[in-house]
């Protein structure tokens, strides 16, 4: 332990003894007289990329400033608190980050990059430095690390002049939009076309639900999209089973959810509209008129030498249901009857010659007329 005091003792005395004989070159310090000609004694430093870096105060504020060795001017920093970031800097800070998260901030002038802001962030166990312009955008990274959600970023930055309360309309914004796109998915396309109001109740309920937690919290993880799915699976399995239409209506309402809370502005307008129009034509019965359906039918046949026939079962259920037969599973035989899995659609031809005919049949006479 003595020798370790020693040997950092006669480390710091010849770190201190290099700083006070550094001979700065004629053109860093020509370069800072010009730059900064109110400055009389500023410390040098030698910087580890060989950059020379003169600390110096104005106005008690302590700054920094990088020179090469050419005597080129590549920026001057000063600490700065989270208090004095420029209101939109702040605002958007707010907005990705949590206010825990905050750890120190650099005002930097550049001469390439212009001024910006360094902010570091706590990010779990490690810092990362994060690069905001002085309108508040990120330059660096362009992917944040820990974000938060519009609700509570609108919540913190209420009582502040900050370009959010400029355009306070967002949040009203966005709930009315999300109420509209709802209506027009849960009641226009689906509770008009299929007369459910359980199921009606089933995807209001999941889109405004989860539109506050979504709303609050735009860091959607892995294990929350585990939750969902494991709330759908026990839906499923405590009601009456679910047709793949209706798992498909209420993946849209979750979907409506996510676009209205987390997407930016027009892009949530493009997104709903693509997922309205989707559910509007894939569940149309007159788009799908001519399609092959799939249903497991009980089917009575006494003469058990045909059960197994196919031939004869296409053409007997063909010509009894009036339907065009495209292929016949078999599933089990039983005394009388057989269970079948049937791809079907209706019969075309069939469907234009009783089209035909309806138009054909007079008219019947109404028996209260004299």
């Amino acid at each position: 332990m003595k020798h370790l005091v020693v040997q950092l003792f006669f480390v710091t005395v010849l770190t201190l003894s290099s700083v006070a004989n550094l001979v700065v070159p004629d053109a860093v310090l020509d370069t800072f007289r010009q730059k900064y000609p109110d400055v009389t004694a500023p410390s040098w430093e030698l910087d580890t990329n060989g950059s020379y870096e003169a600390h110096f105060r104005i106005n008690d504020i302590k700054y920094r400033a990088d020179f090469t060795k050419e005597g080129i001017w590549t920026e001057t920093e000063n600490n700065v608190d989270f208090n004095e970031l420029p209101p939109d800097v702040r605002a958007a800070f707010l907005l990705k980050f949590s206010s825990e998260a905050f750890r120190s901030a650099e005002a930097v002038d550049s001469s390439t990059k212009g001024r910006f802001y360094d902010v570091e962030v706590f990010n779990g166990t490690s810092k990362v430095d994060v690069m905001f312009g002085e309108d508040g955008q990120i330059l660096d990274p362009e992917v944040p690390i820990v974000e938060k959600g519009f609700l509570e970023y609108w919540v913190d930055q209420a009582a502040q002049d900050t370009p959010l309360i400029r355009q306070g309309g967002s949040l009203v914004y966005k709930i009315v939009f999300n109420l509209i796109t709802i209506y027009l998915f849960a009641y226009v396309i689906y509770y008009r076309r299929h007369h459910d109001h359980k199921m009606l109740f089933l995807l209001l309920a999941f889109n405004l639900f989860l539109f506050p937690i979504f709303l609050s919290s735009s860091l959607v993880t892995a294990g929350f999209g585990f939750t969902i799915f494991a709330l759908l699976a026990l839906v499923r399995l405590r009601s009456e089973a679910f047709d793949k239409a209706e798992i498909a209506y209420l993946l849209g309402a979750i979907s409506l959810t996510f676009v209205n809370t987390m997407m930016p502005m027009v892009a949530d307008v493009l997104s709903a509209t693509t997922i309205l129009i989707t559910a509007l034509l894939a569940d149309r019965p007159s788009v799908w008129r001519d399609s092959f359906q799939k249903i497991e039918v009980d089917y009575k046949l006494a003469d058990k030498a045909l059960m197994l026939d196919q031939s004869y079962l296409r053409e007997k259920l063909a010509e009894e249901f009036q339907i065009d037969v495209r292929e016949i599973a078999i599933n089990r035989v039983f005394k009388n009857e057989i269970r079948l899995t049937l791809m079907y659609r209706d019969d075309p031809a069939l469907r234009k010659k009783i089209h035909a005919e309806e138009k054909e049949e007079p008219p019947k006479e109404d028996p209260f007329f004299y």
